[in-house]
């Protein structure tokens, strides 16, 4: 395998990596983390935690919507050549409209702001006309196909970033950021080592600046209705190099403080999930640590919260950098639907026009159904427990009672300590009654 084969692969593979080994601890807080798993340096079992931080169950090593929403967009990519917004929202709808109960469609823990856009697509006049200005973050790792398979920056693949934002958000911010998650990802394929952190900066600020402009010039009715400060990302990403040049090591609280500044809301954590904090995030943990694709990666899912966000950015451009050879055997070998990521990686490389591997929907609905059915074996405790223990007592103590439940009781104070009295007083004359016998 040749060395940008080598690297296109490993970006892709590494997104899914990042993805599923950020699943186990999405939600959760760093010190939580650290107390659970120590750190994330595979993919976790989940089960002994539901209920304590977890709330359901996740397939250890399988990975979630991030990659999901790439692979869409990689196969409408590979059959026909252009990333076609038609084809893309078309083969999401599909996708959203089959699947076991509890879940959205074959989705594995969407955001609600997709949610959202995929109710709003089949009303839609054209498929680039979104009515949701959310800016979580959500769509980046959807660039990465159109990277992997341009291969090199140009503005074709800023056009067509801009352009597969624009399917599920107009907010200015989302829709550059999903460029420059393209633009980043192609300019590391062509990179031998980490390049110098400021450079790199200043470029992807002059990148966010020209699709600032490309967006506001061919999308006029759609860029910036409604939000202050549209030119945000590029003004971020411009100052983060500025930042690097000072005291990196105080990034994560400059995160916060220059989101909060453009938002309008105090931002409290850098890995909070917006625009504005997740990708200055994973790119100043790229350019501090990325010398070797486990450590960067591990060192960013160690944080929780955003995880497989932050997991899927930080595994693609990582893997660009270091290639398919970079990623650690027992991370590849415990991929769920490894096989199926790699032929895709590799149609990419080749640039070859056709499906590779299984149908999109047979393959996701099979996987999100094997989810679901051990999904229900594993239920939280508190659940379980809370009915069983309402139902004992209900039937102990409530004998002849109005058809009130425990919690109701609680609330009245009168009738709980009345409720209290009457299960002492039954008690007492049951150990007569038994001492009489």
């Amino acid at each position: 395998m040749n060395d940008l084969r080598d690297k296109i692969l490993g970006s892709w593979f590494g997104m899914a990596v990042g993805d599923a080994l950020g699943q186990s601890v999405k939600g959760l807080k760093p010190e939580t983390v650290k107390q659970y798993f120590k750190q994330v340096d595979r993919y976790h079992d989940v089960r002994p935690y539901i209920g304590k931080g977890i709330k359901q169950y996740r397939m250890a090593g399988l990975y979630g919507v991030q990659t999901q929403r790439a692979l869409a967009v990689c196969d409408a990519l590979l059959q026909t050549k252009k990333p076609n917004g038609d084809d893309i929202s078309s083969l999401l709808v599909t996708l959203s409209a089959h699947g076991p109960e509890n879940y959205f469609g074959v989705f594995r823990r969407p955001e609600g702001c997709f949610y959202k856009s995929m109710q709003d697509i089949p009303n839609r006049a054209e498929p680039l006309r979104a009515d949701q200005v959310s800016a979580y973050a959500c769509y980046f790792s959807m660039a990465v196909p159109l990277a992997l398979y341009q291969q090199r920056p140009s503005k074709t693949l800023m056009q067509y970033g801009i352009q597969t934002g624009l399917l599920l958000s107009r907010h200015p911010w989302e829709v550059t950021g999903t460029a420059l998650t393209g633009f980043i990802t192609a300019r590391l394929l062509n990179e031998k080592s980490l390049p110098e952190a400021a450079a790199l900066l200043h470029e992807a600020a002059e990148f966010c600046a020209t699709a600032e402009a490309w967006y506001r010039d061919n999308y006029p009715d759609r860029f910036g209705l409604q939000e202050k400060d549209p030119e945000a990302m590029s003004r971020t990403i411009k100052d983060l190099a500025d930042q690097f040049k000072g005291a990196p090591e105080s990034l994560p609280a400059w995160i916060c403080d220059n989101a909060s500044s453009y938002i309008g809301t105090k931002i409290v954590h850098a890995t909070q999930g917006h625009a504005l904090t997740l990708l200055p995030l994973a790119l100043g943990h790229l350019l501090t640590r990325g010398g070797d694709f486990a450590p960067v990666l591990t060192g960013t899912l160690n944080l929780g919260r955003e995880a497989d966000k932050l997991g899927a950015l930080v595994g693609a451009w990582a893997g660009a950098l270091h290639g398919f050879s970079g990623i650690p055997d027992s991370w590849k070998s415990g991929l769920v639907n490894g096989r199926e990521i790699r032929l895709r990686g590799e149609a990419l490389a080749k640039r070859k026009k056709g499906l590779a591997g299984r149908d999109l929907l047979e393959m996701e609905l099979g996987l999100t159904q094997k989810e679901a059915e051990e999904r229900r074996k594993y239920l939280p405790k508190e659940a379980r427990k809370s009915v069983n223990k309402s139902t004992v007592l209900e039937d102990l103590w409530l004998e002849g009672e109005a058809e009130d439940s425990l919690p109701q009781l609680r609330e009245d104070p009168r009738r709980w300590r009345q409720f209290e009295k009457d299960k002492t007083r039954k008690k007492r004359d049951r150990r007569r009654n038994l001492a009489s016998e």
